[in-house]
């Protein structure tokens, strides 16, 4: 991404960027970030979780 400065951290430490989808317009979730009407679908999160803990598992052997 063109204001995206994550790459600069990626220089200094092993690391890795991900996009969790959040939206969800049955519930009327629909607003993009940075909207000052955003919200998150927050049925999402275990997930996000999830995949962080099993990529920090995958690491660490």
């Amino acid at each position: 991404m063109g204001g995206e400065d994550f790459a600069f951290y990626t220089r200094e430490v092993p690391s890795f960027f991900f996009r969790l989808g959040v939206r969800n317009e049955n519930k009327g979730i629909v607003y993009p970030f940075h909207h000052p009407l955003f919200d998150l679908d927050e049925e999402a999160l275990p997930y996000g979780g999830a995949l962080l803990a099993q990529y920090a598992l995958n690491y660490l052997k």
